[in-house]
């Protein structure tokens, strides 16, 4: 009787405790970037899209990422890491995506801010690494991160 009366609360206290989740707007920011840079959306227009990746330069960087991924829609997507913090400066947010394509993955790594009282997550740097199924060739990498705040 006194296992069964631990044991349910154990289950009580798990139950109680929950895994963090990811954001859903920062989220789906995210991912719609990588779908925006994969079907070769006119990037300038996205609304997510933060001052840092509107340059000419850094849509030239963004657009070349296209070249070097693999074509057609991934066969899954996972959320492999998220880190989330906020200063009276604003939020920021680190996603980690794997986009699993049958010749490889796709590991995409996106920056977001928000500043106080914004609504909106901006993403503010975007990474690839193209990891070719059973290793094969090196991985290529296309860096395009935000710049550093003074």
């Amino acid at each position: 009787m006194t296992l069964r009366i631990a044991a349910a609360g154990m289950a009580l206290a798990l139950a109680a405790c929950s895994l963090p989740v990811v954001d859903k707007q920062a989220d789906a920011a995210a991912r719609g970037l990588y779908e925006e840079i994969r079907t070769g959306a006119e990037l300038a227009k996205d609304p997510n899209l933060g001052p840092p990746l509107k340059s000419a330069e850094a849509l030239a960087q963004l657009a070349e990422i296209r070249t070097h991924i693999p074509a057609g829609p991934p066969a899954k997507v996972e959320n492999r890491s998220f880190n989330f913090s906020t200063s009276p400066g604003g939020s920021s947010a680190t996603l980690v995506h794997a986009y699993k394509y049958p010749g490889g993955t796709v590991l995409a790594d996106t920056y977001l801010e928000k500043a106080p009282g914004q609504k909106d997550w901006q993403v503010v740097g975007f990474h690839v690494k193209v990891e070719p199924k059973g290793g094969g060739e090196a991985p290529v990498t296309v860096t395009t991160e935000p710049a550093e705040k003074t």
